[in-house]
């Protein structure tokens, strides 16, 4: 089953308010037990957290900025 973007966003906040700061360092470690794992659906889904965590920590006035 593939999570939706509310499930990875819920997931995201859950591991933010656990993690604070350190959020997307766990989420990346979790990617890192499935890869040993050799487990790419769960590395595909914790990537997809990790990404969302990234965007949700992002300072307000970078949100909207163009990076090239």
């Amino acid at each position: 089953m593939i999570p939706s973007d509310l499930d990875i966003h819920r997931t995201a906040k859950i591991i933010i308010d656990q993690y604070g700061k350190e959020a997307v360092l766990e989420a990346m470690r979790r990617v890192e037990r499935y890869r040993e794992k050799n487990n790419e659906n769960g590395m595909r889904v914790w990537n997809r957290v990790a990404d969302a965590i990234t965007w949700m920590q992002m300072p307000e006035h970078l949100t909207g900025e163009t990076v090239h």
